[in-house]
């Protein structure tokens, strides 16, 4: 019964996380393909192509409701479904979120900066969904109880007719055997027809009863065995326990280390950018963060195939460690990004070494298939100046640094993430090979929130 509510419960569970994902995906899937046509309707006025688009979306059972509002507020075109056709209740609440509605401008597709031409409101009502729900939940308890009733009374009955009563027997028959009294002949264990375990079991009593009968000596080199294996067991332990650690060792390196370039992982790179800003802190020394992407590295998979892709990183990564102090951390943080953690490292160190990888990367030449492939990555850098230096600093930028310094590691950790990656992207649309550094004096928005 117990594994039947266990089944039953998991069984509830996924029906609801499956039926969520399918009420948001299919609310999604159609406000998306009817906003151009929504767009369309509010551009041109045209209330009847509004309400083909709005009976097209209402076949969608969990939309309730669907209006078109022009921007001066006026409405194009709204159409609801009748009281009582789909009814709600307090599950629906609960669970899908209840009643929603939502409100969607509708942009200019030639003109996506100009203001809103109008307004998509939709209403949502999750009842279909929650109905859904509560019938698969009733079926599968029924079914897993059927099934959980039906399973203990079936094992109840096999464990009693062939394991437990001939197991009884057995057992008085051992009870009122006596192996020790060598002056009676032992008696023959009952038989059993259909449980050749219980005869199995049966038959090495008999040769059991027979070894203390006559085999006293065995049992006492047996003693003997036992006293040597004990003294032997601290070795195999010992043995055992430092394999274990090895093991350990092993898994450890491969929870930190990316398995195609063997370079640190996401995890050990912001875990050591936390503990370089502790430093950085209560030591008052610099830090650096250099991150690069390769560009137009889908293309290049596309083309030459994703081994070549992997040529590529290994490649590049080989180059990091090459290029790199022994107290520099190289990392691959996903797909084709990575990072530099540079301790002690000033913005004009950074962006020296950042400018020799851009130079090396771009004149590096991957041999794969016969052919020499070429790659450029853009980089952003940020650099965290020691407080020392604050009076050679821009007022503003010192403020900031004092800023960040309040904050906890783990907030400084994703602030600085977030503006080296801003500044990524923008080498990137500036043309791409190219190096772009973090102004300090713009953080405060950054801090702030």
């Amino acid at each position: 019964m117990l594994l039947g509510f266990v089944i039953t419960a998991f069984q509830i569970f996924t029906d609801y996380q499956w039926l969520e994902g399918v009420y948001q995906q299919a609310n999604e899937r159609v406000v998306d393909s009817s906003l151009p046509v929504a767009a369309e309707a509010v551009t041109k006025k045209d209330a009847a192509l509004a309400e083909v688009m709005a009976r097209g979306m209402m076949l969608q059972r969990s939309i309730s409701s669907v209006k078109i509002q022009l921007g001066d507020g006026s409405v194009l075109y709204q159409r609801k479904r009748p009281l009582g056709e789909i009814p709600t209740s307090r599950w629906a609440e609960k669970l899908f979120g209840g009643l929603q509605q939502l409100e969607i401008p509708l942009q200019n597709e030639n003109n996506p900066s100009a203001d809103a031409l109008g307004t998509l409101v939709v209403g949502l009502n999750p009842q279909v969904y929650v109905t859904a729900f509560m019938s698969r939940s009733a079926w599968s308890f029924l079914a897993n109880m059927v099934f959980a009733v039906t399973m203990a009374v079936v094992f109840a009955s096999l464990s009693y007719f062939v394991f437990s009563r001939p197991l009884v027997k057995l057992a008085h028959y051992i009870v009122n055997s006596d192996p020790s009294d060598v002056k009676r002949s032992l008696d023959m264990p009952p038989t059993y027809r259909h449980d050749d375990e219980v005869q199995l079991l049966s038959s090495v009593t008999v040769g059991l009863f027979g070894m203390i009968r006559g085999q006293i000596g065995q049992l006492q080199r047996a003693r003997d065995d036992l006293q040597d294996a004990n003294v032997n067991l601290e070795t195999r332990v010992e043995s055992r326990t430092r394999a274990l650690n090895e093991a350990m060792g092993k898994l450890e390196v491969l929870a930190s280390t990316d398995p195609l370039t063997g370079l640190a992982n996401r995890r050990i790179f912001m875990m050591r950018l936390e503990e370089n800003l502790s430093i950085w802190k209560r030591r008052d020394t610099p830090m650096s963060i250099i991150l690069l992407d390769i560009d137009r590295f889908k293309l290049l998979n596309d083309t030459y195939g994703h081994q070549a892709g992997d040529a590529v990183l290994v490649s590049l990564a080989k180059l990091l460690k090459y290029s790199l102090r022994d107290i520099d951390l190289p990392a691959r943080l996903g797909g084709e990004e990575f990072a530099v953690l540079l301790p002690g490292e000033g913005a004009e160190g950074a962006m020296i070494l950042a400018e020799r990888l851009r130079s090396a990367f771009e004149q590096d030449a991957v041999g794969f298939g016969g052919k020499h492939l070429n790659y450029t990555s853009s980089f952003g850098v940020i650099s965290l100046p020691a407080q020392g230096t604050a009076g050679k600093l821009d007022a503003q930028v010192a403020k900031n640094v004092a800023l960040l310094k309040s904050r906890e590691n783990t907030d400084v950790a994703d602030i600085l993430y977030s503006l080296v990656d801003a500044a990524l992207y923008q080498a990137k649309e500036t043309g791409r090979n190219r190096c772009v550094p973090v102004d300090l004096a713009n953080l405060a928005d950054q801090i702030s929130t």
